[in-house]
């Protein structure tokens, strides 16, 4: 009944995503867990892999994530044996049955909901916004290693070439094998003029 349109251009709140009637899969995957707070049930939160999805914006290159919802039962009937679980997922069903999933919690969710608020403010050169929404992110999940990234990338905007190497040598921290972290800081030691760093991180990613 609610008619619910895919809609990638801006990460919506659940109130903003139920009035539009629209979203991202992030947008409605918080409009679905409000409803279902309000009805008592269980929640629980999944990041899903699938074949990954790139654009450019500018200089920007995104990456596009996908997560879905799980419902449970109310607390009282979790005991009953007919109770079931279902995963709710704005993709079509049989894009949907191909995913890999993690469980994530609600903190990386809201980390994840700030992250592409950030980036959207960048799209739009706001920077200071960015800033914003990128550390709020970060405080909400420290070992959320996009938030980080991103972080990094407003200081690189901002011309604060130290934190932003700071930021992404902490993302390489979380996770060695981050490319994009390489890149970025790779192109601050260039900025540097610190060749032969940055020379080895790109034969790194080579």
């Amino acid at each position: 009944q609610l008619k619910l349109d895919y809609d990638a251009t801006v990460t919506r709140n659940a109130a903003e995503a139920f009035d539009a009637r629209a979203g991202n899969c992030l947008s409605l995957v918080i409009m679905t867990a409000a409803f279902a707070k309000e009805l008592g049930l269980q929640v629980r939160y999944q990041s899903a892999y699938r074949e990954e999805s790139w654009s450019r914006s500018g200089s920007l290159l995104l990456r596009t994530g996908h997560v879905n919802v799980m419902l449970g039962p109310p607390m009282q009937q979790r005991a009953n044996p007919m109770s079931r679980t279902y995963t709710i997922d704005f993709l079509p069903p049989e894009d949907a049955s191909k995913v890999r999933t993690r469980e994530v919690t609600e903190q990386t969710i809201v980390a994840m909901f700030m992250n592409n608020r950030a980036v959207e403010a960048l799209l739009r050169g706001r920077v200071d916004e960015a800033y914003a929404w990128a550390r709020e992110a970060v405080r909400q999940s420290p070992d959320f290693a996009s938030a980080v990234n991103t972080l990094g990338i407003v200081y690189v905007r901002h011309g604060d070439l130290g934190p932003a190497e700071v930021a992404f040598r902490r993302v390489l921290q979380l996770d060695p094998d981050h490319t994009r972290a390489m890149s970025n800081l790779a192109e601050v030691y260039l900025r540097q003029d610190r060749q032969a760093e940055a020379g080895e991180l790109l034969r790194t990613i080579a």
